[in-house]
């Protein structure tokens, strides 16, 4: 055979390798991240095989509609401190997950619970999908759409705002998070959700654990994949009273409960 017929052939035969390797080893992480997900199975990863699993190389959490509170599976390599973190994620519609964050394991409260900041995952709510929520804390600190600061006292005023954008359920999106001292921003899609400051020192964590969660609720399957990664300078410093005033025009954040859902803006 000569070499003009080969080269098809070995084109070929690595298109089929590629295609028999889990998503999770084909996509390598982008420069200065690292992959915390390998596509294969919870090797580094701790919960019930109950919720968790790895499906078509990916993270994969269900729940059945009856659980009677929401449950998690925690990464075990390392607490995060500041840090920048993406990963393609897909739920179903009516679903409800989210990323967790500089949190907190609280096994006097159930098996696999975990307290704290969360990038929340809803897609059925313009207005929750990629806000930031504070798992049984201080709850709602910014709704997507909105630039906030959250005060020494620990309430969120909202100072500036962002385009709300809807992203449709059982198709993959972007999920980008940055945190850096007490300032947190999240984007999908590259779309910014959410930037805030904390300034709350008695309620806000500079460390934790990441985790994934499954949603009490309606039955659900949440899909993470290409999960990477990068670690961020330990003494960043952290923005100050001083350094961001909350103007006399802001307006504090509506606690959930009393908020009401908000249409995406028109295109």
């Amino acid at each position: 055979m000569n070499q003009r017929c080969l080269l098809p052939l070995v084109a070929s035969l690595f298109l089929i390798a590629l295609a028999d390797l889990p998503a999770g080893d084909v996509t390598k992480p982008p420069e200065g991240f690292k992959s915390i997900f390998n596509g294969k199975d919870l090797k580094g990863w701790d919960g019930l095989v109950k919720y968790w699993s790895v499906e078509d190389g990916a993270l994969t959490g269900v729940a059945d509609g009856k659980l009677d509170y929401n449950r998690f599976i925690v990464w075990r390599g390392g607490k995060l401190k500041n840090f920048e973190l993406r990963v393609k994620v897909k739920v179903t519609a009516k679903g409800n997950s989210g990323i967790n964050y500089r949190s907190t394991e609280r096994p006097d409260l159930g098996e696999s619970v975990v307290t704290g900041y969360q990038c929340d995952v809803v897609p059925n709510r313009a207005d929750y999908n990629g806000m930031l929520y504070e798992e049984r804390g201080r709850r709602i600190l910014a709704h997507t759409g909105e630039k906030v600061i959250i005060d020494k006292d620990g309430q969120p005023w909202v100072v500036g705002a962002f385009p709300l954008k809807e992203f449709k359920p059982d198709e993959w999106h972007d999920f980008h998070v940055l945190v850096r001292g007490n300032h947190h921003q999240h984007w999908i899609d590259a779309h910014p959700t959410v930037d805030v400051i904390d300034l709350d020192e008695k309620g806000r964590k500079l460390e934790g654990v990441l985790a994934l969660q499954v949603h009490v609720g309606p039955a659900m399957k949440i899909q993470y994949k290409d999960f990477f990664l990068k670690h961020l300078p330990d003494d960043l410093a952290l923005i100050t009273p001083e350094m961001a005033k909350i103007p006399a025009s802001a307006v504090k954040v509506v606690p959930q409960g009393k908020d009401k859902a908000k249409k995406p803006n028109a295109k």
